[in-house]
């Protein structure tokens, strides 16, 4: 292989989370000569944890190189992981949260296809299973269900290489085809939009775009968080984060503009107009309504899209419509 592995990292408030990512990452990037393989982090963390990082990330590996830490003082996922997608000089980015663990072979797994498969240009994204780290790995999944909404259930691991719908990450993909032909998380990013969306967002747009989505059979990357209600039930410390705790899941409020969520709505705007967010409105009143007024926020969700929904429409080669007719990752 003579491709360059970026692995790009936003990171918010974790620490202990964060270096165990970090080592985890290091432990299965050995298969990896060292000048093909990089760690990005892109730090939106509250500036008295930022100061904290330099003094617990790995010493050798910010020296040599191979972990590159950048800050980004606005606290937005979807801005830090396009910036860490821009100063990767990889070939091929994986994108991970902060807190995970990675499955075993699961970065050589996901190259290895890509390779076999480089004379494929409708390739969008690779996705390895996703597990959690309070449940086996037979609850792994590598997809979501998009029957009845975009925000559907679960679906499944699946142990042969097919084509699915959308997931968030784990995943592989062309790093010049993520910030050029699908134009990253476009207006998420532009308008450093809070939480909720984004996955959505640049999972669907590759199907409309011409691209497909696949699932790649492989060990899952282990989520740490949310803990379940049995845990903090155990531990009512867990509950209630403070200044120095580290190990809490999501030591933050607040990361961007506008509601949390509101991601989700505007997301649905670009892709499939008006017609999408009335047919997601009740799965995000009866999941996120406590983080939301939808029909306050709906014109400014239309306001923020219109740039990148007049973009997308000048390129798709299939509509919203017709993607859900058509289903191809069925074919």
């Amino acid at each position: 292989m003579n491709k360059k592995l970026s692995i790009i990292i936003s990171n918010r408030n974790d620490t202990v989370m964060l270096c165990i990512t970090i080592r985890s990452c290091i432990e299965e990037l050995r298969f990896l000569p060292a000048d093909q393989k990089e760690i990005i982090v892109v730090d939106n963390s509250d500036e008295h944890i930022y100061k904290q990082l330099t003094g617990i990330l790995p010493v050798g590996y910010l020296r040599d190189r191979l972990l590159k830490v950048y800050r980004q003082p606005s606290p937005c996922l979807f801005s830090a992981r396009e910036l860490a997608a821009q100063k990767a000089t990889g070939d091929y980015i994986i994108c991970l949260d902060s807190h995970m663990l990675v499955g075993r072979g699961t970065f050589e797994d996901l190259v290895r296809f890509k390779i076999e498969r480089s004379f494929d240009q409708t390739i969008g994204f690779l996705h390895a299973p996703i597990s959690w780290a309070h449940q086996h790995e037979r609850s792994a999944k590598h997809d979501r269900d998009m029957s009845v909404n975009e925000l559907g259930d679960w679906g499944s691991a699946y142990k042969t290489p097919r084509t699915i719908t959308w997931k968030g990450m784990p995943w592989l993909c062309d790093r010049k085809w993520f910030l050029n032909e699908l134009n990253g998380y476009g207006a998420l990013s532009k308008h450093q939009i809070s939480w909720g969306g984004g996955d959505m967002h640049i999972g669907i747009k590759p199907w409309l775009l011409g691209y497909k989505n696949w699932a790649v059979p492989t060990s899952p990357c282990i989520h740490i968080g949310p803990f379940p209600k049995e845990v903090n039930k155990l531990n009512p410390h867990l509950t209630k984060p403070s200044s120095n705790s580290t190990h809490q899941y999501r030591l933050y409020g607040q990361s961007g503009n506008y509601p949390s969520v509101f991601g989700f709505l505007v997301s649905c705007y670009i892709l499939g107009g008006e017609s999408m967010m009335h047919r997601n409105a009740p799965a995000i009143k009866e999941r996120f309504g406590r983080f939301i007024d939808i029909e306050k926020w709906w014109d400014k969700a239309i306001e923020l899209g219109q740039e990148e929904k007049d973009w997308l429409d000048a390129r798709k080669v299939i509509t919203f419509e017709q993607l859900l007719e058509l289903k191809p990752w069925d074919i």
